[in-house]
Order: structure tokens, then C-alpha cells, then sequence
């Protein structure tokens, strides 16, 4: 019984590390994705103003 609580453990650490790594990796594309935005809209401004 107590190797079955060792697997059902570390399962549920491998689970918990996906987790976090699909969540990391959202929140760093999310973020490259709002800076290009930001960077395609400030380019846009100053081509606007100058032209």
C-alpha cells in the first residue's frame, strides 16, 4: 500500500510541474504578444503624425 501512495504522489507532483509549466508558458506568450502590440501601435502613431 504504501508504493501505491509513493506512485499516486509523484503522479500528482509530475501533474503539478505540467501545470505550472503550461501556465509559465502562457503567461510568457501572452506577455510577447502584448508587447509587439504595443510596439505596432507606437510605430503606427509616430508613422501617423510624421506623415
Amino acid at each position: 500500500m504504501e508504493n501505491f501512495n509513493k506512485t499516486d504522489c509523484l503522479a500528482l507532483t509530475i501533474r503539478k510541474e505540467h501545470r505550472l509549466v503550461v501556465i509559465n508558458k502562457a503567461v510568457k506568450r501572452t506577455v510577447i504578444i502584448s508587447v509587439k502590440t504595443i510596439l505596432a501601435a507606437i510605430c503606427l502613431t509616430l508613422l501617423n503624425v510624421f506623415i
